[in-house]
């Protein structure tokens, strides 16, 4: 009985030695080096990972991990390396940068590989100047972003830029400069990824609609920025803050006018803007 225990245990063994080697000729036939076959073995590894990340089931990527999610959705789709060191970031930064890529341009990435790609995009290619949480920062930007899904090809985001905000992002300069506490203050961009675009005269397109009634920008627009292909601008525009008293339990709406074909555009807000306790705390202070 034994002897014949022995002689199945060295069968199975014989076997499993030619199955072995069978799959090491198919891959040796399939890989010209080991190297080959451990960069694919070593991708593999990385979006089993990713899935995992996904589902919840890993709690957080690795260094490589996210790098090669970077690589895979932006760096060899879209943009190289050039692009992004020279980027003319928008207010909010890569936030906003990737959150228009994913929800405008149709970019196939979850929210939680946006985050992770936003935090590597931050970290690698400019440092926010923010102290803040990148939590209480990714709320605060999504209380007061508003954006389109393109008309025309041409893509509108607009930032309500209040002072929790701009204080949020590290931009505390920019209150004074843009006069926030005089004035309901808007950041306008638009984009487009085929064409050009050129920058429009704003105060004659844009005007704020509250409960109380219209108002029309209370100073001249200024561009903030231009990119030299012609693909992006932003422009500051305000308004009287009197334009909004007694509506700071309702509502205010930008409306834009004329772009890219369309009648009109709306950005709607619901006031007051709640931000989370992190900012709110920050500025009581």
């Amino acid at each position: 009985m034994m002897r014949l225990i022995k002689k199945i245990a060295v069968t199975a063994a014989l076997l499993a030695a030619l199955l072995a080697g069978a799959a090491a000729a198919a891959a040796a036939a399939m890989y010209d080096t080991l190297h080959d076959l451990s960069t694919d073995l070593d991708t593999a590894w990385r979006a089993a990972r990713i899935a995992l990340y996904n589902r919840g089931m890993v709690n957080r990527l690795g260094a490589d991990d996210v790098r090669y999610l970077y690589q895979s959705s932006c760096y060899r789709q879209c943009h190289g390396e050039a692009v992004m060191i020279t980027a003319a970031l928008p207010p909010a930064g890569w936030i906003q940068v990737v959150e228009r890529m994913r929800v405008q341009e149709k970019v196939e990435i979850t929210g939680r590989e946006a985050d992770a790609i936003i935090q590597y995009l931050e970290g690698t290619y400019l440092a926010s100047r923010s102290s803040f949480s990148y939590e209480a920062r990714r709320q605060t930007h999504d209380a007061v972003w508003r954006n389109d899904m393109g008309q025309g090809d041409i893509y509108g985001d607009v930032i309500y830029a209040t002072p929790e905000y701009l204080a949020s992002i590290g931009a505390e300069n920019l209150i004074e400069e843009y006069e926030v506490d005089r004035y309901l203050v808007f950041i306008v961009s638009f984009t487009v990824h085929e064409s050009e675009i050129e920058p429009h005269n704003l105060d004659q397109l844009c005007l704020l609609r509250t409960p109380q009634g219209e108002a029309r920008t209370a100073v001249p627009w200024r561009l903030r920025f231009q990119t030299a292909d012609k693909h992006h601008y932003e422009g500051v525009i305000s308004f009287a803050r009197q334009t909004a008293q007694g509506a700071q339990n309702g509502w205010m709406e930008l409306v834009i006018k004329q772009v890219g074909g369309a009648a009109d555009r709306r950005y709607r807000w619901e006031l007051p803007v709640e931000y989370p306790a992190e900012i709110a705390a920050a500025r009581r202070k």
